[in-house]
């Protein structure tokens, strides 16, 4: 029999897993996992050497809720590490939509297959921005506070808040989750969608009772909307994408900002002078430029609902996840190629 192919399984503290479908996998190609426990990324170099004990991976996976546990912010798939993989290293499969940590180009560049899990968490994702959409209006996360510590206060918001029903939505990522979002407002509120992204969809439009509008930049977009959400991928061009210039350009009722996409897309200190001015007149933040850690200025300021970056925490993502990493798993094994990959080996 031929020598067992280790498998480097990078497990979260929540996560789904199909247990006997995992064995099955590894009995069907002789696979042997092994567990990750390094307490830091230095350490799981030191064990990528010749004669360490992760010397011989072909694949690894990372599994369930990447911001959970003692591993949340370790990156394993980052610029540094990428040079100290064996070479027998040929696959990587990663929970989630986005990739923002992984160096995808020097993944790619040492002949190594990235994976991610798409549409695995976007009814998660885009139930908490619908959340947020509302809360930006309707102020409902400062009224509980205000149901707790000081129900008085919450008769500030009599001349604040409004509904969003028939307002104008944009959406910047018409992609999985910010399509998901677009149309889950449409029908609870009877919003009208517009969208930014690299490039026009059509089909896509055509899914609202009213055809989506599209806009080739942000800022040919915010003039004409009441509600900005962004559910685009975080990259060198979409950072600090909503700043000073942007909210300058809001419409005379002043502009609504969701963010569950990245927190480095908003310049935070450009969002506090824009609430101040009434550029902005309400946020939902689900991310933040600093994580884990909260501005203390956001946290002041009554007008902004602020989660913990939770959008993706569900079930049904975990589960998702879990899926579509097996199947990565079982497609490479079995045929040379995964499923979901990001990038192409040629």
């Amino acid at each position: 029999m031929a020598p067992k192919q280790d498998v480097l399984m990078i497990e979260s503290t929540v996560q789904a897993s199909d247990t006997a479908r995992w064995e099955a996998v590894a009995a069907k190609f002789n696979l042997n996992f092994i567990y990750y426990d390094c307490k830091s990324t230095d350490e799981f170099k030191e064990r990528l050497k010749p004669g360490g004990p992760y010397n011989r991976i072909v694949a690894i996976v990372r599994n369930g809720w990447l911001k959970a546990g003692p591993l949340a912010y370790q990156v394993p798939f980052a610029s540094d590490v990428v040079p100290h993989y064996p070479e027998t290293l040929k696959l990587i499969c990663c929970s989630g939509h986005g990739h923002d940590t992984a160096d995808i180009d020097a993944i790619t560049a040492r002949g190594i297959w990235y994976c991610n899990t798409p549409n695995a968490c976007t009814e998660a994702v885009a139930n908490t921005a619908l959340s947020l959409v509302l809360d930006s209006f309707r102020f409902l996360t400062y009224a509980q506070w205000c149901a707790r510590f000081d129900w008085f206060k919450s008769r500030d918001l009599g001349l604040e808040a409004v509904d969003p029903t028939h307002k104008v939505l944009g959406v910047v990522g018409l992609g999985d989750i910010g399509l998901a979002v677009a149309r889950k407002c449409e029908a609870a509120f009877g919003m009208t969608v517009h969208y930014h992204g690299p490039r026009r969809k059509p089909e896509a439009e055509q899914l609202f009772k009213q055809p989506a509008v599209y806009h080739s930049s942000v800022e040919d977009m915010i003039p004409h909307v009441d509600c900005i959400v962004l559910a685009a991928p975080y990259t060198p061009a979409t950072h600090h994408m909503l700043s000073t210039k942007q909210f300058s350009l809001a419409k005379k009722g002043g502009l609504r900002v969701v963010n569950i996409a990245r927190g480095q897309m908003i310049d935070e200190d450009a969002l506090l002078e824009a609430l101040e001015s009434g550029k902005v007149v309400g946020a939902g933040l689900d991310v933040h430029a600093n994580e884990p850690g909260v501005n203390p200025k956001l946290k002041d300021n009554w007008r902004v609902a602020l989660l913990p970056h939770i959008g993706v925490c569900s079930g049904s993502s975990w589960e998702n996840f879990d899926k579509i990493n097996l199947d990565n798993v079982e497609a490479f094994f079995g045929t040379g190629k995964p499923v979901t990959p990001v990038n192409n080996i040629i």
